[in-house]
């Protein structure tokens, strides 16, 4: 019975120890590090880290994660320097490689080629780090996380041996152990008052918990790292570049503003009776509007003005028939049509060169595309730039500075989460709030724009406005790193200023001011009421061919309605018999009703608008020492693991 027993306890021990070795966990059995301080103000660290390997993290060997780039208050990263001395394993030389982890400096250590047997295993990590040390008032001190509070296993054990140099004593003796952001005190600390204060830690840590510890020691020994400011500037490079680069754009443009932006002096407007410098009514209104102006139905007014004068120049016909829909016909005088300026010469060729009708429909309404566009090419190649500068290489001058130096600001700015998180947001929404204030105002001087245009373009500045002041309140809410808070306000301002330039640095030529108020002297002139006009000196008197000349100015700047009311008037006066039946010879058709001259013509050129509307091809739609530490803070720290 004696010798059974036996047998069965043995067999139990035996299972036991095979379960215990089932069971045996992957962990840190102990983590000694031995600091020295050199009175150059630079550290010298020896880790011997003596971990258990079962094959499932530690593999081929284990890595040491060490933060060597901090933030401040300020919100400015600081890089330590690094040194790696020496990695060992087993105390014989260990092949490792590293590599960059966010803010943290990885180093693998072991072959990839090559697995270790399980088993314990003690790895050294011998390095000489720079710009840890901190320096107060009446001390200096060493802040340091000892094992780091990140590492996926526990740690049994853990110690650290501080070496000061020769004339410095530990005057203030402090650890935290736990997790990071503790102040848990399981720790046994002494060496105060001599040059090696040691810690030991009294409680296995869990994972992710670490032990930091804090020597406040004479002052004056060490001397403070030199180069402190430039390494600064070095590490925050990035977001220095932005916040440079961002500074100069509005001041970049305020000069550019100041320099080209500037309107001339201009000359009084007096009423005109002529168009000045013999401009065509097409390159009249380019000129007034600056570019090519939409009127009612999405057709600009240049093309509009331009076929009128074709009309009254007899070199074609306009006939609108009773469903409204217009053609033009080959007019009496088309022979001729090499002696029109060049934007109407482009408009004859794109329609009725070589064919005596040319119907307003859809199937012809790419080759009415390609017309509206030669005589846009012709009018703008003889006239971009006479009358009005836009500026435009200025205004991309400027976008390069804000562009290039945001780009390569963020690229170089190492780690980029601060920037994405600050700046991102930034930009992206005050970059939609430009966009839709822009579109407010195309919006507003876009075809039709009438009440509703104007109540949604209001809308649309209130929304953009909106969009710039919630980047500006979210921002000034988020006030942890005030560097990246500024460089994110001046974003904003910056983008508030490149949408204003859009609108605001084009400006007249000198030639071009004189030339613009002529054209509101001439306008004044045509959409003066007839009895008023009586009263200006020397005006022409007003005749059917007076009338008919200058309509297709007056439709060119909008005004064709109150310049046929003036004729209507004179009309009325001078041959009242035929007020009721006046029709302009180029025209025919509905929308032309006799007695009421004024209505009469606003609906022709609405008629001939709306069909060109109609005609044009729609796009297509496409689918601390001092006790006010924790676990976790200081220099050192990070944490590892097995691969």
């Amino acid at each position: 019975m004696t010798r059974f027993l036996s047998l069965a306890f043995a067999l139990l021990v035996s299972l036991g120890l095979t379960g215990g070795g089932a069971l045996a966990r992957e962990e840190i059995r102990n983590f000694r590090a031995d600091i020295e301080v050199r009175t150059d103000a630079s550290i010298e660290v020896t880790e011997t880290i003596t971990v258990n390997a079962e094959g499932h993290n530690i593999r081929r060997g284990i890595y040491r994660d060490i933060p060597l780039r901090t933030l401040d208050d300020r919100g400015l990263w600081s890089e330590n320097g690094f040194d790696l001395v020496e990695v060992l394993h087993n105390g014989e030389p260990s092949p490792y490689h590293t590599e960059w982890q966010g803010r943290f400096f990885r180093i693998l250590i072991g072959d990839a080629d090559v697995f270790i047997p399980r088993g314990e295993h003690t790895y050294t990590i011998r390095y000489v780090t720079t710009r840890q040390l901190r320096f107060f008032e009446g001390y200096d001190e060493l802040y340091w996380n000892v094992t780091g509070s990140f590492w996926s296993f526990p740690i049994l054990a853990a110690e650290a041996n501080v070496r000061l140099p020769e004339g410095a004593q530990a005057e203030q003796l402090a650890a935290y152990t736990g997790g990071f952001g503790s102040t848990g005190s399981d720790y046994r600390a002494s060496g105060e008052g001599t040059s090696t204060p040691q810690f030991i830690l009294t409680r296995p840590l869990e994972a992710f918990a670490g032990m930091t510890i804090a020597v406040g020691f004479t002052k004056g020994v060490v001397t403070p790292d030199a180069g402190g400011a430039m390494a600064t500037l070095g590490s925050n490079a990035g977001i220095f570049l932005v916040i440079l680069g961002w500074l100069a754009v509005p001041v970049y443009f305020l000069y550019a503003w100041n320099k080209v932006g500037r309107d001339p002096p201009s000359p009084p407007v007096i009423p005109l009776f002529h168009p000045p410098e013999n401009l065509s009514p097409a390159a009249l209104s380019y000129a007034h509007f600056n570019g090519f102006r939409s009127g009612a139905g999405g057709s600009d007014v240049a093309f509009i003005a331009a076929l009128l004068s074709l009309g009254v120049k007899r070199m074609l016909t306009i006939h609108e028939d009773q469903d409204g829909d217009i053609t033009l016909m080959r007019g009496p005088a088309a022979d001729k049509y090499k002696d029109l300026p060049g934007g109407e010469a482009a408009l004859f060729r794109g329609t009725i060169d070589n064919s005596d009708q040319f119907p307003m429909t859809s199937a012809n309404g790419q080759r009415l595309l390609s017309a509206r566009n030669a005589l846009h090419a012709a009018v703008s190649g003889e006239y971009a730039g006479r009358y009005y500068s836009s500026n435009t290489g200025w205004l991309i001058l400027g976008v390069l500075i804000a562009a290039i130096t945001l780009i390569v600001g963020a690229a170089l700015q190492n780690p980029p989460e601060a920037a994405v998180i600050y700046l991102l947001p930034a930009f992206l929404t005050s970059l939609l709030g430009g966009g839709v204030i822009v579109a407010s105002r195309i919006l507003r001087s876009g075809p039709g724009a009438g009440r509703a245009r104007r109540l949604l373009a209001g809308m649309l500045v209130v929304l953009g406005g909106g969009l710039f002041l919630s980047s500006i309140v979210t921002l000034l809410s988020s006030g942890e790193m005030p560097v990246y808070q500024f460089a994110g306000l001046l974003l904003v301002i910056g983008i508030a200023v490149i949408f204003s330039m859009v609108l605001l640095l084009g400006a007249p030529t000198e030639s071009g001011a004189k030339v613009l108020a002529d054209i509101k002297g001439f306008k004044l002139y045509l959409e003066t009421a007839e009895t008023n006009r009586l009263n200006m000196r020397d005006a022409p008197k007003m005749s059917e061919e007076l009338f008919e000349r200058y309509l297709p100015y007056a439709a060119g700047l909008g005004v064709e309605e109150p310049w046929s009311e003036a004729w209507a008037a004179q009309l009325a006066r001078i041959a009242p018999d035929r007020k009721d039946d006046y029709r302009p010879q180029w025209y025919h058709g509905g929308s032309w009703s006799p007695g009421d001259i004024g209505a009469a013509a606003a609906s022709s050129v609405a008629a001939v608008s709306a069909a060109m509307a109609a005609s044009m091809p729609q796009p297509k739609s496409s689918s601390g020492s001092s006790g006010g530490g924790s676990s976790g803070g200081g220099g050192g720290g990070g944490g590892g693991g097995g691969w």
